[in-house]
């Protein structure tokens, strides 16, 4: 019992509910996967370490599936820690390696599929840390529209009608119909009563699932318990027949012409989304809102 290693005596592991990683799971997890992963360098020793230990779980709650994360074991991973020396520092001993950890390496993909890491150098509460990964990610470049103000059913209306049907009439609008043909995306408008379009998962969605759809969002501030008089959002939302918030509605065929809530037209598909969702939640609703948008196979 309580073997010795590297001079120390062995101390009982960390638990953790994220991916342990050594050199054949990194690569395969990570280097792999096509995913941005967050990698906290450890010691099982580590007072810090210890300290951290409640503060990563709370981060595994809040980033997947945007983010994953994974831990490297410093003491049984020499080599994985000579490929980020650069982000984790260490120094030898006569009989083992210590390291200033807990070290996070955030890994992601660059344009060109190669990967990209940037060490965390700030405060290691949780709070600060999700915020500059929120900074970090790829995602962050992506720009969300907002439809909003007093005539927000038209905004929704002019983001509902497909490319062609806004050329002006004549040849050049049989022509964009004709280019345009069976090539306009369904579209996508998260509901929420908070602003949701600078959020991670937001962007995660509008990322990942950018090959099925065109995504746009609606703050409605105050919920639907707002006055629909005073708020157009609250008003659009009721008329759309949203009953909860958060919720993404889903439009598979594009609108011509007119307004989404004449009579006629056939109403979104609503996917609530969990007012507070963990992983398992946030991966199921991805699944479901590309299982919607997918075309339908003949």
């Amino acid at each position: 019992f309580g073997g010795r290693r590297g001079g120390r005596r062995a101390a009982p592991p960390i638990f953790s509910s994220t991916a342990w990683l050594g050199a054949e799971s990194y690569r395969d997890l990570v280097e792999d996967s096509g995913e941005s992963w967050l990698v906290q360098f450890y010691h099982d020793w580590s007072e810090p370490c210890k300290d951290f230990a409640p503060r990563w779980e709370a981060l595994a709650a809040k980033l997947p599936p945007m983010v994953r994360l994974g831990r490297v074991n410093v003491d049984q991973n020499f080599g994985l820690v000579q490929r980020y020396r650069s982000f984790v520092r260490c120094r030898q001993t006569v009989l083992s390696v210590e390291c200033t950890v807990p070290a996070l390496v955030l890994v992601t993909r660059g344009d060109g599929e190669e990967l990209h890491a940037e060490s965390y150098r700030g405060s290691l509460s949780a709070e600060a840390v999700y915020e500059w990964v929120k900074r970090s990610l790829p995602e962050s470049r992506t720009r969300i529209s907002k439809l909003k103000g007093p005539r927000a059913a038209e905004a929704l209306a002019s983001f509902l009608q497909p490319a062609w049907a806004k050329a002006t009439a004549g040849r050049r609008r049989a022509a964009a119909l004709e280019r345009g043909r069976g090539t306009e995306l369904p579209r996508a408008v998260i509901f929420s009563s908070r602003p949701i379009a600078d959020s991670i998962f937001a962007r995660h969605l509008a990322t990942r699932l950018s090959p099925l759809l065109s995504l746009s969002s609606m703050h409605v501030d105050g919920g639907l318990s707002s006055s629909p008089e005073a708020s157009p959002e609250a008003r659009l939302a009721h008329s759309l027949g949203l009953r909860s918030l958060p919720v993404v509605a889903l439009w598979t065929e594009p609108e011509e012409e007119g307004s989404p809530l004449d009579k006629g037209r056939s109403p979104p598909l609503l996917l609530e989304i969990s007012e507070r969702p963990d992983a398992a939640a946030r991966e199921d609703f991805v699944a479901r809102l590309r299982a919607a948008a997918a075309p339908a196979v003949p």
